[in-house]
């Protein structure tokens, strides 16, 4: 089996696709030859219609990550190709990630090293007095499993209250797990003093944080999003932190990456912006390269891959 690997990789799952397959990896002259993937593993490539129709012995996209808007899930469907994602790989190193935006935000960590190098009359500068996050509220967008495992470190770790707004948790599952289970997004933005949101980006989701919603928080209130970009309105975001409608935000994701440096949140000292690295640790990008080889292995091998998201 012809293996495309349209993005870099970890070395680790790369040699391991090599066991397998042919592999055609991202810097390969090879890859123009598109038409001959029988597999291909994608990170941030766009495989939209015309891209798809363009391998016609393709049989399994397997992605290299969570979210599948970079794929044409219908249009794959609809030509029997089977969509894989590796939803379990990425969820500590993300919760990790939403844990360190918050406390950097919450102790103005990136002003403090930036004012520090600028040079100090004097330790402890009054501008630099940050907040403390333990015993405080905070409030899950989405409670799947990165949302999860953020309550769980917030929880365990900080003796934080967990609220929790999501469709598909049910009040079973928020008791089991803990969970003070919100019943619309205003109740959970009404009481937390940090918003997490970890949900995928669909026309529902769109735009789901806007002037409505930043005015509903706290005004002592940190959002972080650490899912898809266009989940947060930038402009709306940009306006809620010069006007201190909240206190700080931090954004791993943006409507167009990388943010361009003329992005308005990026001249805000109470914003902190990060290039979509909340899979971006050694351990997570093994683990999801070597789900998304492992998925293909199973095709190969006339089995059922593990994780199919077009059924």
């Amino acid at each position: 089996m012809k293996i495309f690997i349209l993005d870099p990789i970890h070395n680790d799952p790369l040699e391991k696709a090599k066991q397998i397959g042919e592999v055609i990896k991202w810097d390969d002259e090879e890859l123009k030859e598109i038409e001959n993937a029988e597999a291909v593993i994608v990170r941030t490539s766009v495989l939209d219609k015309e891209t798809i129709d363009r391998m016609p012995k393709l049989r399994i996209i397997a992605k290299h990550g969570i979210g599948t808007d970079n794929i044409d899930l219908n249009h794959a469907k609809e030509k029997g190709i089977v969509v894989t994602n590796t939803p379990t790989a990425n969820m500590e190193s993300v919760a990790e990630l939403v844990v360190a935006l918050s406390l950097a935000c919450a102790r103005k960590i990136p002003k403090s090293h930036s004012m520090t190098v600028g040079g100090l009359e004097k330790p402890a500068p009054k501008e630099l007095t940050g907040i403390e996050i333990g015993e405080k509220k905070v409030g899950l967008i989405g409670t799947g499993r990165i949302g999860r495992k953020v309550a769980s470190i917030f929880k365990n770790g900080f003796n934080m209250e967990i609220h929790g707004y999501d469709p598909f948790l049910t009040e079973e599952d928020a008791d089991r797990m803990g969970i003070i289970k919100s019943g619309t997004l205003e109740e959970l933005l009404k009481v937390a003093d940090i918003v997490s949101i970890s949900i995928p980006l669909t026309k529902d989701t769109e735009n789901l944080i806007s002037s409505d919603e930043l005015k509903i928080m706290k005004d002592s209130a940190i959002l972080i999003n650490t899912s898809r970009g266009k989940i947060v309105n930038e402009d709306d975001l940009y306006l809620a932190l010069k006007e201190g409608w909240i206190r700080a935000a931090a954004l791993d994701v943006f409507a167009v990456e990388p943010p361009k440096p003329d992005n308005a949140l990026l001249s805000l000292d109470n914003f902190i912006a990060t290039p979509h690295i909340g899979a971006a640790t050694e351990e997570a990008l093994i683990r999801m390269g070597t789900t998304a080889v492992e998925e293909i292995k199973l095709l190969m091998d006339e089995d059922s891959p593990r994780f199919i998201v077009n059924k």
